[in-house]
């Protein structure tokens, strides 16, 4: 009987500590990405803000709803762009000369690849498929590219891509040199 209530009261001891543990461990996540996630969200264009609000409405029957929908447009938005067309958005931009352009804490980027063809970066561990289109869409088409970045580089491309610290964490830019010596001996 004593080895049965020892067995037991272990048992209870064990999910007491286990159950302490998930406690803190969730406290200790909360505390510690507190603020990862809060974004700040863009406040509405001047013209939508501005414009007075509709009056309500009173309330119709169904049938007096659909006869208001039939008989009333709807008004065009003041100051609306139009929305751009998918045959336009997925076109190819307009080539331009390959030149690297550098100014303050953004790293020299290029218009378009080298002779055309731009390099894998998803070689470097961190950066897949969406990455890349990122840095592609930024200017940054090679790995010597991200090799010759300095701290205030890695820290602007960290703030486009909202990835507070990820670059240097998955050290980018040693990988990139890695690489880059790689093929030098190639």
């Amino acid at each position: 009987m004593t080895n049965l209530a020892h067995i037991a009261e272990t048992a209870l001891l064990l999910l007491a500590a286990y159950l302490l543990g998930c406690v803190l461990g969730y406290a200790t996540r909360l505390v510690l990405h507190a603020g990862r996630g809060t974004r700040q969200v863009a406040p509405p264009a001047a013209a939508a803000v501005t414009a007075p609000l509709p009056e309500p409405r009173k309330p119709r029957s169904s049938a007096a709803r659909l006869a208001a929908r039939v008989e009333e447009p709807l008004p065009p938005a003041p100051n609306a762009a139009p929305a751009p067309s998918p045959v336009m958005a997925a076109q190819p931009p307009v080539r331009r000369a390959a030149k690297a352009t550098s100014s303050g804490p953004r790293p020299a980027t290029l218009s378009e690849p080298r002779n055309g063809q731009a390099d894998n970066l998803k070689q470097i561990k961190g950066i897949g498929p969406k990455i890349e289109a990122s840095l592609y869409a930024m200017g940054i088409f090679h790995i010597d590219q991200i090799a010759g970045w300095n701290k205030a580089n890695v820290d602007w491309v960290d703030a486009q891509l909202s990835f507070k610290g990820r670059i240097r964490r998955e050290r980018w830019v040693e990988q990139a040199l890695e690489l880059g010596i790689t093929r030098a001996h190639a």
